[in-house]
């Protein structure tokens, strides 16, 4: 038996760290072995050791599992390929998913940012227009709140702000204040069609 266990130490010595002489096995309890395995070796070049060692420790156990069961070897091969057929199938597609978290939070965005522009008084048939001419104006330097508050800035009519407010009530109670209100509406309407 303990021959067998040095073997296995071996083994795993020789493919890890290149056969340097059993360094990095005596030095597993330190903390200085990654740094010592790592001299020689890329990140890549040491996860692609370990996967192939979990892939064949991995078929190691089916193989004697489906042993214990009573197969046969070509019996254990045809199950070992329907158990990796089967696994691929079951993987999430990343891509997809990735996909689909981007929309939802492209959706977000453009709602926080609609409800942002009704906030700052956007009539709601000009909110597709201004939400297109604000996002141009954003960058690593000017978020959406502040884009859209130098676009409103300069182009006032988007918000309501150079629109007239007509009222035809007169809710005040006072006594000849309707004629006053009637007269100042009556200089908008004028105005306005001056222009």
């Amino acid at each position: 038996m303990k021959y067998k266990m040095i073997m296995n130490l071996r083994l795993f010595d020789d493919g890890g760290a290149g056969g340097d002489g059993g360094t990095t096995g005596g030095s597993a309890g330190t903390g200085n072995s990654g740094q010592k395995a790592n001299a020689g070796y890329t990140y890549e070049q040491l996860e692609e050791v370990a996967n192939a060692r979990a892939q064949r420790a991995e078929r190691t156990a089916l193989a004697d599992f489906f042993r214990k069961q009573g197969m046969s070897e070509a019996d254990i091969t045809s199950a070992i390929a329907d158990y990796k057929t089967n696994k691929e199938k079951n993987k999430p597609n990343l891509s997809e998913i990735e996909q689909e978290r981007d929309t939802y939070k492209s959706e977000a965005e453009q709602l926080k940012n609609e409800k942002v522009l009704s906030a700052k008084g956007v009539k709601a048939d000009d909110l597709d227009y201004v939400m297109f001419k604000v996002s141009k104006l954003v960058d690593d330097k000017t978020d959406f709140n502040k884009a859209a508050e130098k676009f409103l800035k300069e182009n006032p009519r988007y918000t309501g702000a150079g629109s007239y407010r007509v009222s035809t009530s007169t809710s005040t109670g006072e006594k000849g204040s309707g004629d006053n209100l009637n007269t100042s509406i009556n200089n908008a309407i004028r105005l306005a069609a001056r222009r």
